[in-house]
């Protein structure tokens, strides 16, 4: 098979798991009642998981085995500093570990077994082959990434790392809850589920060990063998060190994974059989070290790697973001920042670490990306932007804050205040709980919280959950004495509106939180002022005809209520913009397409679009030329989409169009604009919804931009 033949093979099935992903994606929005259906299930689910864990003492087996996994698989992500996967990502890794390569390894020994007979307990079985099929078969999701992935050229050294390491946590997991479940009896539960009647306890899991779940006899020992994730890490960091090198090295750096992988083969059969294997066999283990240098070797390979990946990322740092006091990239200054936004505002935690992480993810790919991962950049470029952005203004708002709270001192110490409420007193009374609690039950709602956020977010989110849910009892007395401010507490809508923008401000969840609290506050704002002092019941006026007119001034200030939408409020004609007609062009002095309308000052590009003779009949077909679906997704999605991405990638500058305004703005100046607006003369209901459809393509493609559409502007 040629390499022509495998790249069509491998473009077949991405295209089409992707037209597969695209459509499940599609299918909340086609089902909007599915959600509510999964969200019921998921609170189902852990009300179920819950209770199993008092009545069943094989839930509360699994989940010590799960928390074990887990917390194996966070060292690797703590240590892999130069890493570029999400937290996701490396999640779908292990699934894979627990889903694809567990069955695969069964299936592959259930074949051999079935062609050559023999008992899974003969020795050429435990020590020969399942030690082979184990090792290669770990390795299957990271080649199956590699062979499909677009950007698996721009994956760092750690990012082969990880993809290892979670592929053999999740294949550590089903095997270690299998041995647990089947070694219940008083043996297992009096001693644990590793002991043996002559070598003690042999699968050792420690808090203060890095990479626990090594396989070692307690008594006595004299061989070993590291835990899965370790081989595994270590012969993909090999692969990763072979493929980055190949060019400089030659194909002989390959030898370097194949040897690392005879190596954990060789590991793993002398511990399964080191009391059947022959004398030679062990005398070879005895040479690498019997097990006990594998984790030594593998952790110098990572900080070589590290190293490397930074090295070559500092070759490109003028391409990216630099963050303030940032000279050069290293995980020290990276982890630096890290720490000083979370224990200064942990709300922007997750945005300094996405803007690093993305910055890592820019430098590899325009180091080492090929034209796949290369058709990706723009994207990412657009979140490490805005990402930046945030960080950026993290100094501001710490800035505000201390203003702020200054200002707060100042009144607080210059005005006379009431006895506070019950309410205040709540939050005092609820940090003096918190304070008569010891250490290990902090400790103990921490990781509460953070396991009940595990279930629904990601790692980081939920870590921020967690420290977020500790953070209102420990700061009771500061929140009793924000309700307290008379400032705070001209009226009682304003106190309940002013808490609960408090709590909701340190849940960071991004927009859901923000849009949420803005609701909440508005909607209990006005049930407030609806129970507190009922507004008169005023007949409205019909609008004149002739326009408004000006009113006599009755010395009480006018409450107008507008019935426009923000969208309608700021509308503005595309004809009457005051650019019109600006063109863009690439380097050969090529056009790349035009914008009808742009508002520089309100950051808005209009486009006008025609949907006459959407409906014209073909004369041959009977049918018309095309559906509403049709134009859209050609004149909404597309030529938008082009148009970004030429903005972004390929413009050089900005010229005007023959019928267009002779001023008009620069390149740089519209890069920054953000907001499309649609003007389409038609208008019926299979135009909108397919509009709607084409927009919501875009939002998903172009998540910092907004996109909105009028219909029937003529």
């Amino acid at each position: 098979m040629n390499t022509d033949t495998i790249r069509r093979i491998r473009s077949v099935v991405r295209d089409y798991a992707e037209a597969v992903y695209r459509f499940v994606r599609e299918i909340p929005n086609r089902y909007p009642w599915l959600t509510k259906i999964y969200a019921v299930w998921c609170w189902i689910s852990l009300l179920l998981f819950i209770a199993g864990l008092f009545l069943y003492r094989d839930s509360r087996t699994m989940l010590v085995q799960y928390l074990w996994s887990f917390y194996v698989l966070l060292q690797f992500w703590l240590l892999c500093r130069s890493k570029t996967f999400t937290w996701k990502k490396t999640a779908m890794f292990m699934l894979l570990g627990i889903f694809l390569v567990i069955p695969v390894t069964a299936w592959t020994l259930m074949g051999v077994h079935g062609l050559v007979g023999g008992r899974t307990t003969d020795t050429w079985s435990q020590a020969v082959i399942t030690p082979i099929a184990e090792e290669i078969w770990k390795l299957l999701p990271l080649g199956l990434y590699l062979l499909f992935s677009r950007r698996a050229s721009a994956m760092s050294l750690s990012d082969y790392t990880l993809a290892g390491a979670a592929s053999g946590v999740g294949f550590q997991l089903m095997e270690e809850l299998s041995r647990r479940w089947l070694n219940s009896g008083i043996i297992g539960r009096t001693y644990g589920y590793s002991t043996t009647m002559l070598g003690g306890e042999t699968i050792h899991w420690d808090f203060w060990t890095l990479f626990p779940g090594r396989f070692e006899e307690s008594i006595f020992p004299t061989i070993m063998t590291v835990s899965h994730p370790v081989h595994t890490a270590m012969v993909a960091l090999g692969l990763g060190l072979a493929v980055r090198y190949r060019k400089r090295l030659t194909h002989w750096i390959f030898s370097l994974p194949a040897l690392l992988l005879g190596w954990s083969i060789l590991d793993h059969a002398a511990y399964n059989g080191q009391n059947s294997l022959p004398e030679w066999f062990m005398t070879i283990s005895e040479w690498t070290g019997s097990g006990y240098h594998t984790k030594n070797v593998f952790l110098l390979m990572l900080l070589l790697g590290i190293v490397l990946d930074y090295i070559a990322l500092n070759r490109v740092r003028s391409q990216l973001p630099m963050m303030a006091g940032e000279r050069f990239l290293d995980p020290l200054s990276e982890m630096i920042q890290m720490w000083r936004v979370f224990f200064a505002k942990r709300e922007s935690f997750s945005t300094v670490m996405a803007l690093i992480r993305e910055r890592r993810e820019m430098g590899f790919s325009l180091l080492y990306g090929n034209a796949e991962a290369v058709s990706v950049q723009e994207e990412l470029r657009i979140r490490m932007l805005h990402h930046y952005r945030v960080a950026a203004a993290l100094v501001l708002l710490l800035l505000g804050m201390g203003i702020v709270a200054g200002f707060t001192a100042y009144w607080q110490g210059h005005m006379q205040v009431e006895p506070s409420a019950c309410f205040s007193c709540m939050f005092d009374s609820l940090q003096n709980w918190w304070d008569r609690l010891s250490l290990r039950e902090k400790g103990a709602i921490l990781l509460g919280a953070f396991s009940l956020a595990l279930l629904f977010v990601g790692f980081w989110p939920a870590l921020g959950f967690a420290f977020t849910a500790i953070s209102i009892p420990a700061s009771g007395h500061e929140i009793a004495k924000d309700i307290r401010d008379p400032k705070r507490l001209l009226t009682p809508e304003n106190a309940a509106a002013a808490l609960i923008a408090l709590a909701l401000s340190r849940v960071p969840f991004g927009r859901l939180a923000k849009k949420g609290g803005e609701r909440l506050e508005i909607w209990l704002e006005k049930l407030l002022k609806r129970k507190g002092k009922p507004e008169p019941d005023i007949p409205h006026k019909k609008p004149d005809v002739d326009g408004p007119k000006e009113k006599p001034d009755s010395g009480k200030p006018e409450e107008k209520e507008s019935s426009k939408s923000p969208e309608e409020e700021d509308y503005v004609h595309w004809s009457k913009a005051k650019y019109k007609g600006v063109e863009l062009y690439d380097s050969r002095n090529g056009a790349l397409g035009e914008f009808d309308g742009i508002d520089v000052e309100n950051g808005i590009f209009y486009e006008a679009k025609s949907a006459e003779g959407l409906n014209r009949i073909h004369p041959k077909t009977g049918k018309p030329q095309q559906t509403p679906q049709q134009f859209t997704d050609k004149q909404l999605y597309q030529k938008t989409k082009t148009r970004i991405n030429n903005l972004m990638q390929k413009a050089v500058g900005t010229r005007t169009t023959p019928d267009g305004t002779s001023e008009i703005p620069s390149l740089e100046d519209i890069k920054s604009i953000r907001r499309f607006q649609f003007q389409l003369d038609g208008d019926t209901p299979e135009l909108r919804a397919a509009a709607e459809n084409s927009l919501n393509r875009l939002r998903q493609e172009f998540p910092v931009y907004t996109f909105s559409i009028r219909f029937g502007v003529k």
